[in-house]
């Protein structure tokens, strides 16, 4: 079955059940929205707007039909789905008499299949379902749908995945509200060592589903010197069934 994802650069063998997810998980980590870099290294506060140009200019590297770049049918809003954008894109765009697949990239605040809950708008039916990445973690998240022209000149979305993240301004993954939470303490060091004139650099390791504990790594540096790394796992029992005044968690090092 042909999914209509573009193969990963390299690869030749991929699963069409699992492309949205490999294809959102590399364009986070090739656009390094996985890592939280030191203050001293990025003094101004993170945008939204930076977050998804910086994921565009990962999609250059991908091309949905020889020659034609994944980044010209990736779009970062809703609403060219419903200006019509997005269908005379992909009719325009294909072989005569064949439209190729769009793809939309959006912040949510929450995905419960087959909607997805979109900040300010009327919630985003996709066709086939909303694959949710470790769905116990919740919102916010970060979804790829894939498109589809139909037979009528509209585009529809067809099937997504959403990936739970740490919050809009950072897209790095999480896997509990754990993982939340420990980015948040992890910041604060950050700004207490920056004060002393030592950066620190957060990143969450690669790959983000199907990992457990998840696996965060802290680069220690004084200027021009690494000082260590310190790798952190990171696991939390966040099953419907625990009991959430007694949930089972841990951090390792």
């Amino acid at each position: 079955m042909d999914d209509g994802v573009p193969p990963l650069p390299g690869v030749n063998n991929f699963s069409p059940a699992n492309d949205l997810a490999a294809l959102l998980e590399y364009l986070i980590g090739a656009s390094g929205r996985h890592i939280i870099p030191a203050p001293a290294a990025a003094p101004d506060h993170p945008s939204i707007t930076d977050a998804f140009d910086a994921l565009l200019v990962a999609a250059q590297d991908f091309e949905v039909v020889p020659g034609m770049s994944l980044a010209d049918h990736l779009w970062t809003h809703a609403a060219p789905l419903h200006s019509g954008e997005v269908a005379s894109t992909l009719i325009r765009g294909g072989p005569a008499g064949h439209a190729i697949p769009g793809f939309l990239l959006l912040y949510a605040v929450d995905a419960r299949s087959p909607l997805l809950y979109l900040p300010q708008r009327q919630p985003l039916r996709v066709r086939d379902g909303i694959e949710i990445a470790h769905e116990a973690a919740g919102g916010p998240f970060l979804a790829l749908i894939r498109c589809a022209a139909t037979a009528d000149g509209r585009a529809q979305a067809v099937k997504a995945c959403a990936m739970p993240i740490y919050y809009a301004r950072r897209f790095v993954p999480v896997s509990t509200s754990l993982d939340r939470d420990v980015l948040r303490a992890l910041e604060h060091l950050q700004v207490a060592l920056d004060a002393h004139g030592a950066e620190c650099a957060i990143r969450r390791e690669l790959p983000f589903s199907g990992t457990v504990p998840t696996q965060i790594t802290l680069s220690l540096s004084l200027p021009d010197r690494t000082i260590r790394e310190i790798r952190l796992g990171v696991t939390a029992d966040e099953r419907p069934d625990q009991s959430a005044a007694n949930p089972r968690q841990s951090i390792f090092w």
